[in-house]
């Protein structure tokens, strides 16, 4: 799994204003070709913290995973070029606010909380939490955290669980990958995060230092979605309208079993 980099790629940015714009004069134009030719140089500038399996960077500095290819396939449909601004998942929102980007996909579930702060597209696919323990450890379930020392990732909506579970202490960490570091140096004694996350990261990297706990119900059955500025309406209507159009094909599982995902996670 990578580290989130606070790195940008030296392209351009536009911003969210003239975005804006430059969606809202488009969509008055002709076909879907017509379309997509007009808006070609139209940069969209996606926020990340660069996580697998979700949303983040390869090699050459394209953006791949599960919301990455989504992101990649509707870009495509609409004519944008993509830029991606990496940086901590807390952070992603404020981003967008101050126009540093347009776009957070990086597997972001739709709260009420952040729903006052943000406009969501529609779900792009659901999935939960993954209850992470030390190789060793006997916990089974969720209860057994209790009175624990627990770990979760800053600015996810993980803290709240943890807090329920009358921790003994909470540690915060700015990454997915930290957070699996800290469970196999027995800095906490779980942690919880996106079970695909861990999933993904165990196939890549075996290590019997950290396992996952099966069977597991989730607390948070999260719904995943892309955010937006509240003032761009026009970006969310595009988003939408691509979505729909992706969900209406075979690469829309194509995609989510790839990264480990399964027809479960699909929604319409």
């Amino acid at each position: 799994m990578k580290q989130a980099r606070n790195v940008r790629r030296a392209v351009p940015t536009m911003t969210v204003g003239l975005l804006g714009l430059a969606l809202s004069l488009t969509a008055c134009g002709g076909g879907e070709e017509e379309q997509a030719g007009s808006e070609g140089n139209t940069t969209v500038t996606i926020a990340t913290s660069n996580d697998a399996p979700f949303s983040f960077t390869n090699e050459a500095g394209e953006l791949t995973g599960i919301d990455g290819e989504m992101i990649n396939w509707i870009a495509e449909k609409k004519g944008w070029e993509i830029e991606v601004f990496v940086s901590d998942f807390a952070t992603l929102i404020p981003a967008i606010q101050t126009g540093k980007a347009d776009i957070v996909v990086d597997a972001m579930y739709i709260t009420d909380v952040r729903k006052e702060e943000v406009n969501f597209t529609d779900t792009w696919y659901q999935q939960g939490e993954g209850m992470v323990v030390p190789g060793d450890s006997t916990m089974t379930n969720r209860d057994d955290a209790r009175g624990s020392v627990i770990g979760v990732q800053t600015g996810t909506t993980f803290i709240e669980l943890a807090e329920s579970l009358e921790p003994k202490e909470i540690k915060y960490f700015d990454s997915q990958a930290a957070l699996l570091t800290a469970v196999e140096n027995k800095q906490v004694d779980v942690v919880f995060t996106d079970a695909a996350v861990v999933a993904y990261s165990l196939v890549q990297n075996p290590n019997d230092q950290i396992k996952i706990v099966d069977p597991y119900e989730p607390f948070f059955p999260g719904l995943i979605g892309a955010a937006v500025p509240k003032e761009n309406t026009e970006i969310l209507e595009e988003l939408n309208s691509g979505l729909a159009e992706l969900k209406a094909t075979p690469e829309y599982l194509e995609i989510l079993t790839k990264y480990g995902l399964t027809e479960s996670n699909a929604v319409d």
